[in-house]
């Protein structure tokens, strides 16, 4: 008889997402790469008449992989204006509602999603 619709792990753990995806970490607890890939989840552009970007469709589970990170980053200046981690509901944790510029210059804004390597430092794009 077969079985099907379940995970053996060794010395890991496995978390099905509310979605019924599955993220697998290995036994030193970070993710593995099948499961966190850094990317560029969204960008956008603030400037002098476009000052706020709404970070709203980005707040709810499933957003990125369980165990990454999460940082708001000005591309040209490398600036990060916020940052945090993703819970095991794939949610953005510390995430605000929006992005508001003071400056009127055009701002290249970049949410990229960052994933924990082995030597505590975690992997951008």
């Amino acid at each position: 008889m077969s079985s099907t619709g379940h995970i053996v792990s060794k010395k890991g753990k496995g978390l099905v997402r509310k979605n019924g995806s599955l993220a697998i970490f290995n036994s030193d607890g970070y993710c593995l790469d099948c499961c966190c890939k850094p990317k560029i989840l969204a960008s956008y552009t603030t400037n002098s008449t476009n000052k706020t970007w709404d970070l709203t469709p980005y707040q709810g589970d499933d957003i990125g992989p369980p165990g990454g990170s999460w940082r708001l980053r000005e591309r040209a200046a490398g600036l990060v204006y916020g940052n945090g981690t993703i819970n095991g509901d794939g949610r953005l944790v510390g995430l605000p509602n929006s992005f508001t510029t003071s400056y009127s210059y055009d701002g290249y804004m970049q949410l990229e999603i960052g994933c924990p390597q082995p030597n505590g430092t975690i992997k951008w794009p």
